[in-house]
């Protein structure tokens, strides 16, 4: 699957590292700029992402902005998301979970 450079991802299960990671580190690979976490387990949606580019770039070479959203709606975090200037235009690609 590709991905837009602006992912907000609407969490319905929650976060699980066995099921999840593998997800993150397509991401990762796909060189998003933004990732928004809605929904349930939002901050440990972040925190995961976070933890999978510093393992997977060490040196800080590429950066992945990360924000949770615990108690906004799915359209607000999408108006935020498509509002947040990147480097490169990108539409905003909502991705269930």
């Amino acid at each position: 699957m590709s991905y837009s450079g602006k992912i907000v991802l609407f969490s319905a299960s929650g976060y699980r590292p066995e099921r999840d990671d593998v997800f993150l580190r397509d991401l990762l690979a796909a060189r998003i700029e933004l990732f928004c976490a809605v929904g349930v387990d939002a901050e440990k949606w972040e925190d995961a992402l976070d933890w999978i580019c510093i393992g997977e770039d060490e040196l800080g070479e590429y950066v992945i902005v990360t924000t949770a959203h615990k108690d906004e709606s799915l359209a607000e975090v999408v108006a935020f998301a498509e509002a947040f200037e990147t480097r490169v235009p990108h539409s905003v690609q909502v991705v269930h979970r």
